[in-house]
């Protein structure tokens, strides 16, 4: 065989191996017509489990869109939809903060209306009365878990001013501050809310009975509400199928909490069935909430913020889109 029949034969090799190893090439999934979304999320919690599972079971796929989930701090998400790094985030209440700050942002979509916090203390504390000198761990001013200690001091009698409200910063610092005995009591989520009933610290108050708020879900610019229609209701009919999956099949939905998506901590096997009991009948079929909600919601980001102008609902929140892809759902 011949030099050049030889370089004939090795290049067109080359070329079928290197086109066969391009996805783009000869894609059976059709992923080169995708179009990709990008998602800030604030946690792997429950709240979120409705985008992974909305990945995971193809359902963005189905709406042709290629799902990048990416986790970082409430605030981040806000910060990289403004600069356009993402199109959407789950940060709903920095989202509507940030709304009443001025920033071009509506949330869209609510997984939750019942915050999954629990007022957790010390085993000798049996009240919230006897919070009273006492000091509570929170996140930090203006965030869910301080907003959250506020409402259940004051549903319960107590003044906050007569308690010390502490920063502590993420739920695992203020965890170890309550097991340092640094502080009395603190708001925490699944997992560490059944890590700590566990290890003897006692359930005082289920936040989402005495606030309700939403926790986890949507939230855009007026850009793209305005420029993408279409893609905002391919991205609400894909979380909206999510929710309605997991709230109908608790089977797989366990196991899908088994998984390596949520942050549930090391005990997966033995807390994932409490994680789902607590958090599926939380979530939102319908993906919104009354104005009643809303208006609280804006109330609590305007105590902290003080615009010079009333922040209306329509300017905070916009559930047209839930609304109108729920009915073709049904």
């Amino acid at each position: 065989m011949g030099k050049i029949t030889r370089i004939a034969i090795l290049s067109f090799v080359s070329f079928i191996l290197s086109h066969s190893m391009c996805p783009k090439a000869f894609s059976a999934d059709g992923s080169d017509k995708l179009t990709r979304v990008r998602i800030g999320l604030a946690a792997r919690s429950t709240t979120s489990m409705p985008f992974f599972v909305a990945r995971e079971r193809g359902f963005f796929r189905e709406e042709s869109l290629e799902a990048e989930l990416i986790v970082m701090q409430a605030i981040q998400t806000i910060q990289a939809m403004l600069g356009k790094s993402t199109e959407f985030a789950s940060a709903t209440g920095t989202a509507v903060s940030s709304a009443v700050s001025g920033a071009e942002i509506k949330v869209i979509l609510a997984v939750t209306d019942r915050p999954s916090f629990d007022l957790i203390v010390q085993p000798d504390i049996t009240s919230v009365q006897q919070l009273r000198g006492k000091r509570i761990g929170t996140g930090g001013v203006g965030s869910l878990s301080e907003i959250l200690s506020r409402r259940v001091l004051i549903a319960h009698g107590v003044r906050p001013d007569e308690v010390a409200i502490l920063t502590m910063g993420t739920s695992q610092l203020t965890y170890l501050a309550l097991k340092a005995k640094t502080i009395d009591a603190t708001m925490l989520q699944m997992p560490l809310t059944f890590t700590a009933q566990d290890e003897g610290y006692r359930k005082l108050v289920d936040a989402g009975t005495v606030y309700r708020s939403v926790q986890g879900g949507l939230a855009t610019t007026k850009s793209v509400l305005s420029q993408r229609p279409d893609l905002v209701t391919k991205v609400v009919r894909a979380v909206l199928r999510a929710i309605r999956l997991i709230k109908a099949d608790r089977n797989y939905s366990i196991d899908f909490i088994k998984g390596p998506w949520l942050d549930i901590g090391r005990d997966r096997e033995r807390i994932a069935a409490r994680v789902y009991d607590v958090a599926a009948p939380g979530l939102l079929e319908t993906g919104s909430v009354n104005e009643d909600i809303q208006r609280q919601m804006i109330a609590d980001a305007a105590l902290r913020i003080k615009p010079s102008q009333p922040v209306l609902p329509d300017q905070a929140f916009d559930f047209s889109v839930v609304h109108r892809v729920g009915e073709t759902l049904k």
